[in-house]
């Protein structure tokens, strides 16, 4: 692990259950030296990122609400898919849309808008939540790449058995080829009681898994409905992100420096 991962470690102690940290808690949680913590935490208060308390105790710092400003004002997941969002709100009905990107191994929710409902669901902005349960985090699982699954496999066999994806790897890969060979995928009950899930998979412009869009409604009206009109519009729907994501990225590499001076170079 690297200075930087290791450093980043002690932003990650901070919870809502664990909002404030003194230098020793963070070493005994993290098993870094003192004197390395302690440089950790000075350089974090410098840039931030952390800030002190009194009485030996650190909270985050208002870097984070700097960037979380930045996020929302260009962050194209959110930019792009708050307006799309609101396009596709009146189509659907009861219900809630969602956003999830990937955060290690875990997906966070990072954009929702509802129309009137009942629901009551776990994906709120911000929330880490993991990759294995639900049809907005196994949509994006199924389409990393194998190197990384291997690992993900090895470090969350037993929590991906007790998911039903598979107890053996070769289980695993079967489950989520089958997941791959459709354009959405359903869940019902996986995370939340009460809860029909509709997601479809979000692709940057090379084809990489980017983030899934999720239209979650009560089971009750997944009981009464066809739900191929509903996954018409989510496939449609992520696939409008997905291109959409792709040319801003586009444009930005077209207006890089190096790209202007091949240009130049060309004419």
């Amino acid at each position: 692990m690297s200075s930087l991962e290791r450093m980043l470690k002690v932003i990650d102690a901070f919870s809502q259950d664990a909002p404030v940290w003194t230098v020793d808690q963070l070493v005994d949680e993290l098993g870094t030296s003192r004197s390395t913590t302690y440089r950790y935490v000075r350089e974090l208060c410098e840039a931030g990122f952390l800030a002190p308390v009194g009485g030996g105790g650190y909270i985050l710092g208002p870097r984070i609400i700097e960037l979380d400003r930045q996020i929302r004002q260009s962050d194209p997941l959110l930019t792009l898919g708050r307006d799309l969002l609101t396009e596709l709100l009146p189509q659907v009905g009861e219900g809630i849309l969602f956003i999830c990107g990937l955060l290690g191994d875990d997906v966070i929710s990072v954009y929702r808008r509802e129309n009137p409902n009942s629901l009551d669901i776990s994906y709120s902005r911000g929330r880490p939540m993991p990759l294995f349960r639900g049809s907005a985090s196994r949509v994006i699982l199924a389409h990393l790449p194998e190197r990384r699954l291997t690992k993900f496999f090895l470090y969350h066999r037993a929590a991906i058995e007790e998911a039903g994806l598979g107890g053996e790897w070769e289980t695993f890969r079967a489950s989520l080829r089958e997941i791959r060979a459709k354009p959405f995928l359903t869940g019902r009950a996986q995370v939340d009681e009460g809860v029909f899930a509709i997601s479809a998979p979000v692709f940057d412009g090379d084809r990489q898994i980017l983030a899934s869009l999720t239209l979650a409604i009560p089971e009750a009206r997944a009981d009464v409905e066809d739900m191929d009109a509903l996954a018409e519009i989510i496939v449609g729907g992520a696939a409008r992100l997905g291109s959409a994501i792709a040319r801003l990225a586009e444009a930005a590499g077209a207006r890089s420096p190096r790209a202007e001076r091949m240009a130049r170079r060309a004419g």
